[in-house]
């Protein structure tokens, strides 16, 4: 049993989780008065999520599938676009069941809306894919056969670095919308729960969690790209002009580019 990998990758996730609730302190600056700016934030959140999409979870996985095939073909894309479709498709079910009827029956109170309740979705089922990657890459640093050096480290700062700016795409909205800072803190720091707890499994059968990873992760982007398209953009174009939605959208998306290229 290899517990030494498996306290590694839980705790790994735990911090990443606690990484993703800090997104939040941003909001603690008294200039940013994010309810009269409400439509720019969710542009803003929609930027961050689409290049997190492209260049956390779409590129990384394509990226994977050639060097292990030695050649990109449409065996290696087929499972991260079915993925992508599956992703989509099972956050418009989600966005179906959600009536107003069963928000208040289900008591979601930590949310003031359906767009609140579909990003702490969408961005619950983005941190699945992330869990199993930390729990595959302290595996493969426990495994004698692999030359992986700290494999399982790397893939987790790099996670938590990157939780930071996702947790604030969580927080705005829900700032937006009269939440407190620890309740926006608190909604970052659960969408990032699932890390550690799917980091679990896939320690203990990384054989079996390793080749899911390009379907996981098409999943969470496609997830994630559905949510921008049909509830972020339509309410930030319904209370902003469009050219500074654009403008909000595009500083969201390099910003979490230039994360990605800082590390």
């Amino acid at each position: 049993m290899p517990w030494e990998a498996l306290i590694k990758a839980v705790v790994a996730g735990l911090v990443a989780s606690a990484a993703c609730g800090l997104g939040a302190l941003p909001l603690l600056i008294k200039s940013i008065d994010v309810k009269r700016h409400a439509g720019a934030g969710y542009s803003f959140a929609g930027g961050l999520m689409m290049a997190a999409s492209v260049y956390n979870l779409i590129l990384p996985s394509l990226r994977d599938m050639g060097q292990s095939s030695g050649h990109l073909g449409l065996a290696e894309v087929l499972p991260v676009i079915v993925g992508i479709l599956v992703g989509a498709g099972f956050l418009d079910l989600t966005n179906r069941f959600l009536s107003e009827d069963r928000i208040k029956r289900f008591g979601f109170k930590m949310f003031t809306g359906r767009t609140e309740i579909l990003i702490f979705v969408a961005m619950l089922i983005h941190s699945i894919p992330e869990g199993v990657a930390v729990g595959v890459g302290y595996q493969a640093e426990a495994s004698d056969q692999y030359a992986v050096g700290a494999l399982g480290t790397y893939i987790a700062l790099a996670i938590a670095v990157h939780n930071i700016p996702e947790g604030l795409a969580v927080a705005l909205p829900l700032r937006a919308g009269g939440a407190s800072i620890a309740k926006c803190y608190w909604a970052g720091f659960l969408t990032s729960l699932p890390q550690p707890i799917a980091a679990i499994p896939a320690v203990l059968l990384a054989w079996l969690f390793a080749p899911m990873m390009p379907f996981l992760m098409g999943f969470a982007a496609g997830a994630m790209m559905y949510l921008i398209v049909v509830e972020l953009i339509p309410d930030a174009l319904s209370t902003d002009s469009r050219t500074r939605t654009a403008a909000a959208f595009i500083t969201g998306f390099c910003l979490m580019i230039l994360v990605q290229v800082l590390l």
